[in-house]
């Protein structure tokens, strides 16, 4: 499951967990609540237990729950139940860092410049003259990188200009079928 599945179906549940708070019958509602908030103790006391077996297993254990904390699924469990291994800042350095060489290959850069919070500010920049990659693509890379090392904050992009609208040949644009036939109708009696 990648992150974008995984941001689906946390919003699936969001959405269902809204419709239960719409049942009129209040018991039914008191016990569909309960019952999703006993699944989630069940699954949070789960893994917290596997993170302490873990992290009490000497190097192979702390490297396994290193791998198993950047795993984009396993990372939004941990941070949904409060217990990932690594601290928030750590984790977003690490994907700015992780993502910084690929931004040069493209022309482009980011620089981590704050995390305050569950907000991140990064400074980015694209690759000019035509070469490299767009800001957006620039954007959504970096939003994408960060989201999977720490799906619960909100980024906020510095120095990137909004991207202009390229060229578009002349033989590229061409009327609408409505406009042809408005023009073929006005021109008939002619």
């Amino acid at each position: 499951m990648n992150n974008s599945e995984f941001q689906e179906r946390t919003e699936r549940i969001s959405q269902l967990v809204e419709r239960v708070n719409e049942i009129a019958d209040a018991d039914a509602r008191t016990t569909a609540l309960e019952l999703l908030q006993s699944v989630m103790d069940l699954h949070g006391a789960g893994f917290s237990r596997i993170v302490e077996v873990l992290s009490d297993s000497g190097e192979s254990g702390r490297n396994a729950l290193a791998k198993l904390g950047a795993d984009p699924l396993l990372c939004g469990l941990m941070v949904l139940y409060g217990i990932h291994p690594v601290p928030l800042k750590e984790r977003v350095s690490r994907a700015v860092e992780k993502l910084a060489p690929q931004l040069r290959k493209r022309s482009a850069a980011v620089e981590l410049i704050a995390v305050d919070d569950l907000v991140v500010r990064v400074k980015a920049a694209a690759g000019g003259n035509g070469c490299g990659a767009s800001a957006d693509e620039v954007k959504q890379m970096v939003e994408q990188s960060i989201l999977e090392a720490a799906p619960e904050v909100e980024i906020l992009v510095e120095g990137l200009a909004p991207s202009e609208p390229g060229f578009v040949p002349l033989s590229m644009i061409q009327p609408t079928l409505n406009e042809e036939k408005r023009y073929e109708e006005s021109t008939a009696g002619h």
